[in-house]
């Protein structure tokens, strides 16, 4: 194993580890908003208001001011070292900041005009509450900017603990000051409010801690016209082609609140699932390795390029074809056991596993689609990835229309698998048109084959799959009779799942995966412990 490959898994662990963290406060802050406010209008109304700053977040922060600034900031790096790129990025932040308080403005404006013509609750619930979400969009644009700076810096970690901060703020906002100071569910959703804008408080200051501690200061610069020249061309086409996965689930959101208020919820809980290994581990890849395709670029290192991208890819779908299996034989049960609390019924827990399946089935290409994006935005090609995210928007239109239209699964909340079923459709498309516009730009990022690692990944994934599933049968019948259900469930579950990733990590070194090298230090140390008590 090369000492880059060793620093970029440590770096993966730091950042898995911290993410898990995330991941674990965030679905503990879903289960108290869902167990507060089951899949009624006021839940419903604060999805529909969160993502729009969440939206804005992805496009304006770790969208389009990422993907086009970080190429930047490594050429920086690399001509004048941290002060160059540090001057560049306050010349950033003052050109920018301005634009985003513009844009919020106009945000709170526009939903209160909405809130003032709003006919029915629903609507008048989602525009108020959009109104109270909306100072968290500045924020944390502002601090996906510095994270994305930190990170070019070598220091992971930083933004997954400030999304820990987030999700402990909302719990608290929403379970203690909510459930014991509002008497009603809006008034619970307005606490619920104020713990987002708390914690994106947290968001911004952490990554602006990280970086004080890399030598940062908030100091007047010249205005350097070549980089911010270089920045704007690639700013707009970014926009999109980042953050293409938001402004589906955005469309696909809305169509859902429009068409069932309650399958807004049943989406939304399908969608955050699974997130959980795309953020967990896919994102901790992608985070690691755009810094390194960009570092490589910048210094025309060619064979670092490909080496680094093709290690990303294979990561990726090691972790995600493996996961997707696993929803798909547990969706169901996974839903039961997470979120069948409070008002969140079982008839909301069916209802949720049908989408989860559609999800499921899409969420490799969801996964790599961030690599190669993000393998064009370092080759400075984000009008490439505007294209291809125009088409991948526009197929997710033309699905969605055509799904309640001609009736697809439209009776009642039913109409959401539809939606579903387009946004995969046109994920899948999204990734088979950024590879072909990869390999089209370049060919270094194709030099290592995937074929192998496809077959590999896939037929070791249904066999874990089907092992999985016989031991969680086995296990649940035997601790029947002495676990309730829901201890049984999730002692049968983790049993199970142990077993099957286990058998899957066996499989994939025993025929030798590229990646097999980050199990060998575990490998190495069993065997150890083995010739020791031998």
């Amino acid at each position: 194993m090369t000492n880059e490959q060793k620093r970029q898994y440590r770096n993966m662990a730091k950042t898995a580890s911290w993410t898990m963290v995330s991941r674990i406060t965030g679905l503990v802050r879903d289960q108290v908003t869902t167990a507060m406010f089951g899949a009624g209008h006021v839940g419903a109304a604060f999805l529909f208001a969160f993502q729009i700053p969440n939206l804005f977040r992805r496009l304006l922060g770790e969208g389009a001011l990422t993907a086009a600034t970080v190429p930047v900031l490594a050429a920086k790096t690399d001509e004048g070292g941290k002060p160059a790129a540090f001057a560049f990025l306050n010349y950033v932040l003052r050109r920018m900041l301005p634009w985003m308080i513009g844009l919020t403005l106009l945000a709170i404006g526009v939903a209160l005009g909405w809130l003032l013509l709003a006919t029915n609750l629903e609507n008048q619930y989602a525009a108020e509450l959009t109104i109270w979400c909306m100072p968290y969009m500045p924020i944390i644009c502002i601090a996906a900017l510095f994270t994305s700076a930190v990170n070019l810096c070598g220091k992971f970690g930083l933004a997954e603990i400030a999304s820990s901060c987030l999700n402990l703020c909302m719990i608290l906002g929403v379970g203690f000051f909510g459930y014991y100071l509002a008497d009603s569910d809006i008034g619970r959703a307005r606490w619920l409010c104020v713990g987002a804008i708390a914690g994106g408080t947290l968001q911004l200051l952490i990554p602006l801690w990280g970086l004080k501690n890399e030598g940062w200061r908030s100091q007047p610069v010249q205005a350097d016209v070549k980089a911010w020249n270089a920045l704007k061309i690639a700013f707009i086409p970014a926009a999109l082609g980042a953050g293409i996965l938001q402004v589906n689930f955005l469309i696909s959101r809305s169509l859902a609140f429009n068409v069932d208020v309650s399958g807004l919820t049943y989406y939304y809980i399908a969608n955050r699932i699974v997130e959980l290994p795309i953020g967990l581990f896919s994102t901790s890849i992608a985070t690691v390795i755009f810094p390194a395709m960009a570092t490589a670029y910048a210094q025309n290192d060619q064979a670092s390029l490909g080496r680094n991208f093709a290690r990303g890819m294979r990561l990726v779908l090691a972790i995600n074809v493996a996961a997707a299996v696993g929803f798909i034989v547990f969706s169901g049960k996974i839903i039961k056991l997470l979120f069948e609390f409070g008002r969140f019924t079982a008839i909301d827990c069916e209802r949720t596993e049908i989408i989860l399946l559609l999800f499921a089935l899409a969420m490799p290409f969801h996964a790599l689609i961030s690599i190669l994006t993000r393998a064009l935005n370092v080759l400075g090609k984000t009008q490439e990835t505007f294209r291809v995210a125009m088409v991948s928007v526009a197929a997710n239109i033309v699905l969605s229309i055509i799904a309640v239209f001609t009736g697809f699964g439209f009776n009642g909340w039913t109409g959401v698998k539809g939606l579903a079923l387009a946004n995969a459709l046109a994920a899948i498309l999204q990734f088979i048109l950024l590879r072909r516009a990869l390999r089209r730009t370049s060919d270094v990022f194709f030099q290592e084959s995937l074929v192998l690692p496809v077959f590999q990944t896939l037929v070791g994934s249904l066999l874990m799959g089907a092992l999985a599933y016989q031991s969680f049968q086995i296990l649940f019948g035997l601790n029947q009779h002495w676990l309730g259900m829901k201890m049984n469930l999730m002692v049968s579950l983790a049993i199970a799942a142990g077993i099957g990733a286990s058998f899957y990590a066996v499989v994939l070194y025993g025929w030798k995966y590229p990646e097999r090298d980050m199990f060998q230090p575990f490998v190495q140390r069993v065997r150890r412990l083995f010739k020791r008590e031998a």
